[in-house]
């Protein structure tokens, strides 16, 4: 970790503050987070105190880095659905999830088994996605193209709920359970373990 103090980089009224709605560490690179500000994707890196990147209103909601894979990320956007990203090539997303029937709040990829995602939306939905990026689908100098949409990548909905889920994370102990949280102050855990087999 860097020696150096934290320091203002922009100041403003709170009326002229953008809109901090979200953000995320990178697991492989402690210099390095994510921000969701004005439905916008802003990297930043911290030894310079600047902007690295950003994807630009793209209506994202939540953002995670891939645990296991470096350079990947998952987001989640107003139009239902979710993305996944090479952070070395920004102009396209690797894949392109359908999302939920309403926006998609949250998105977290598994501790463990990095190909599996959830993600949480308006549609009181928690689904559970097969979502594998491999190593062509990552590499910077891929011919570019359309997003690649995976056949079959929903494993399961979780349709338990009245309300919408804002929250979501899986256990630290345990990589096949996690826990959810909706609007009505609801939490439910629940079990990925019959999923895991088909990884």
């Amino acid at each position: 970790m860097s020696n150096k103090s934290a320091k203002v980089i922009s100041q403003g009224s709170a009326d002229m503050l953008p809109n901090l709605s979200g953000g995320a560490w990178d697991p492989h690179n402690h210099n390095s987070i994510a921000s969701i500000s004005d439905s916008s994707l802003h990297l930043w890196d911290l030894r310079s105190m600047e902007k690295s990147s950003a994807i630009e209103h793209a209506h994202i909601r939540d953002v995670d880095y891939n645990p296991k894979k470096q350079h990947i990320i998952a987001t989640t956007e107003d139009d239902f659905g979710i993305c996944l990203w090479d952070l070395r090539m920004l102009k396209l997303p690797l894949k392109d999830l359908p999302g939920h029937s309403h926006w998609t709040w949250a998105i977290q990829h598994n501790p463990e088994y990095d190909e599996l995602l959830l993600s949480a939306g308006t549609d009181s939905t928690v689904n559970l996605w097969l979502a594998k990026v491999s190593n062509n689908d990552s590499e910077p100098n891929s011919p570019s193209g359309s997003p690649n949409r995976q056949e079959e990548p929903l494993l399961n909905s979780y349709t338990d709920y009245e309300d919408s889920i804002y929250g979501i994370a899986w256990s630290s102990h345990d990589p096949s359970l996690f826990a959810s949280l909706s609007y009505d102050g609801r939490v439910v855990l629940e079990s990925v373990k019959p999923y895991l087999q088909r990884k």
